[in-house]
């Protein structure tokens, strides 16, 4: 075909293409309407998600056979090619979807293939047919395992689209479905299937993910208002009849309140949604857990970041494992948000009911004391009345449970690239694994950090150091009064700065700083351009001296030229406010020219060396 009749053919050829698309991207919405109201929408009747199943039923199998069977039937010319590429997009569209049982996946497969078989039944046994209808199946098989994965990568989608398209097309014989399918016409066929894919995923897969996120953005502002099963209000009044029922029957009852340690701190540093995310994770975790248990129980959000957990007719000896299992299973998990995992701790509280209650109060008296001595006891601890049952030993620690590894900060402008700082990372002893580990908790007192600091500076030659501290150590002057002292005794390092990562507000880093600047400690702010952003650091720029810049908090989500771009925004920053720069995550060779190109004076990562305790320390 010449170049001419290409161009003159092209307006015939695309036309119909788009008709169809945005005929398609109608049908799409709508089903993706129906399957969300019959899989995701929470409140519906069973009746009401059975009707809706049977409408997605209908608009695939039902209208992908009415397109097929009326284009065999009435349209005998090229033309015909649109609509049984039109009647496959239909029925290939539910694998995308999940949730379907195995009787509805049955239907959907078994007129897939009937499709296939009636336009390839002159040469369905030849080899090269069955060949192609296994790698038609497999296709189909990926689509409906990794069809998540699919809705986030366009490329993929239109890639295993083509692929299935020629593996339909080419392998249809001379003639099928009235149709005298020459190569020219085969190719034709595969093209228009793939850019209507193109076209069609395109749009429906940003409106999906837009629908998503506003979906998961409502769910998390919703959650602020107290939606968690029951109302505060309304599983008061239950408490208190699950309390006079329980005494009227001479019954046990055991109650427990947790509560979500540093929770403030999680609102301040990644924003209140993020907050209400891990709230749903957590909640989520315990349902599962106290389900699991198959132990008769209530679960009930009140204010804040607090939840009640109540067993009816249940010892406390029976429920404590229950509880500190939930207690062990959020210490030790990771709730995801936006590309973050957030750990969190909790404390909790527990009693029982006793022969004196007069009411549903007198046991939430004695469970907010218990709460609350698990608080005083360092949180991440749980409290039957007065009596700590797990959590207790890291109070009871000494110090020889503990330990400070060093990462080495360089200095690249130096030949030799030699090393300018140790950054003091925290570990503890586990008996256990006989390993050091990351703490439950990094908020050990002033005396311990101090002590471990000597005990490193005996075993280096190098004392300058970068200490870590939580949001709470850093407000608190006592912790700043010690370090102080230290840092401006004979005894103490040459030099001392303290990172911080949340941050705390600048009226508070202002009167803090004061200490600290006077004793000649540094405050450095770690993870800029991640965890914290232009707008939170900009207030307390004028009481700090340095930036740390993690670039390994960045690598899955940013590409390397974007990344680029924020170290070298930051770097400008630091220059110009005269503050000083580490570059954190150099790994490669590439990353440390990229360092250098950007005239970063000091840098971190696994390129250099990696966390180790100081030789002559046990390991």
């Amino acid at each position: 075909m010449s170049t001419n009749q290409l161009l003159q053919d092209l307006p015939l050829f695309a036309m119909p293409i788009a008709v169809i698309s945005f005929f398609s991207i109608g049908f799409i919405q709508y089903f993706q309407r129906i399957w969300s109201d019959a899989f995701e929408r929470e409140g519906p009747s069973t009746r009401y998600r059975f009707g809706r199943r049977l409408i997605l039923l209908f608009l695939s199998v039902g209208l992908g056979c009415f397109i097929h069977f009326g284009a065999m039937a009435y349209i005998t010319n090229d033309s015909a090619l649109l609509y049984h590429n039109w009647a496959l997009f239909v029925l290939v569209l539910p694998l995308l979807y999940g949730g379907f049982n195995g009787l509805e996946v049955s239907l959907q497969s078994l007129t897939l293939l009937m499709i296939w078989y009636m336009h390839h039944a002159p040469n369905f046994w030849h080899p090269t047919t069955l060949l192609a209808l296994a790698g038609f199946i497999a296709l189909a098989v990926l689509l409906k395992r990794y069809h998540q994965y699919i809705m986030q990568h366009w490329w993929v989608g239109v890639l295993l689209a083509g692929i299935l398209a020629s593996l339909f097309w080419f392998t249809v014989p001379h003639v099928s479905m009235h149709l005298v399918m020459t190569t020219e016409l085969k190719w034709e066929a595969v093209l228009m299937y793939t850019l209507m894919i193109a076209f069609v995923l395109g749009y429906w897969l940003r409106q999906y993910r837009d629908d998503k996120r506003t979906h998961e953005l409502e769910r998390l502002a919703e959650y602020e208002k107290g939606t968690y099963d029951t109302g505060y209000a309304n599983h008061q009044a239950e408490l208190q009849q699950l309390f006079t029922k329980t005494q009227a029957q001479n019954d046990t009852l055991t109650f427990a309140t947790l509560d979500l340690d540093h929770f403030k701190q999680i609102n301040d540093r990644f924003g209140r949604l993020a907050g209400n995310a891990v709230l749903i994770a957590v909640g989520e975790t315990l349902k599962q857990l106290l389900t699991n248990a198959n132990v008769e129980h209530q679960l009930y959000l009140t204010t804040g970041e607090e939840y009640n957990i109540v067993f009816p007719n249940q010892s406390a000896e029976s429920v404590l494992p229950i509880i500190k299992g939930c207690w062990q299973a959020i210490r030790k998990q990771e709730f995801p948000y936006k590309q973050r995992n957030i750990a969190v701790t909790v404390s909790i509280g527990c009693t029982a009911l006793q022969s004196d209650d007069t009411s549903i109060n007198d046991i939430y008296k004695r469970a907010d004391d218990a709460l609350s001595k698990s608080k005083r006891s360092g949180r991440d601890t749980v409290t039957f009345d007065t009596q700590i049952i797990s959590g207790a030993d890291k109070s009871e620690k000494s110090l020889a449970d503990y330990c400070y590894f060093s990462q080495g900060i360089y200095d690249i402008t130096q030949d030799g690239h030699p090393k300018y700082y140790h950054e003091l990372l925290l570990r503890t002893y586990d008996s256990l694994q006989k390993r050091w580990v990351l703490p439950d908790t990094f908020e050990i007192p002033a005396w311990m950090q101090i002590a471990l600091l000597q005990e490193f500076m005996r075993h280096t030659q190098l004392h300058n150091f970068n200490i870590n501290l939580t949001a709470d150590q850093f407000q608190d002057i006592d912790i700043a009064e010690a370090l102080a002292q230290f840092s401006e005794s004979p005894e103490g390092p040459t030099n001392l700065t303290v990172e911080i990562t949340a941050l705390t507000d600048s009226q508070t880093t202002r009167r803090i700083s004061a200490r600290y600047r006077a004793a000649g400690i540094k405050i450095l702010i770690d993870d800029v351009g991640s965890d914290n952003s232009f707008e939170m650091v900009r207030p307390s720029m004028a009481y700090i001296n340095g930036f740390k810049f993690a670039m390994q908090n960045l690598r899955k989500t940013t590409s390397d030229s974007a990344l680029r771009e924020r170290v070298q925004f930051w770097r400008q920053i630091a220059k110009e406010n005269q503050l000083s720069f580490i570059l954190e995550g150099v790994e490669t060779a590439e990353d440390l020219k990229m360092a250098q190109a950007l005239s970063t004076p000091y840098v971190q990562g696994y390129y250099f060396d990696k966390p180790s305790a100081a030789e002559g320390l046990s390991q």
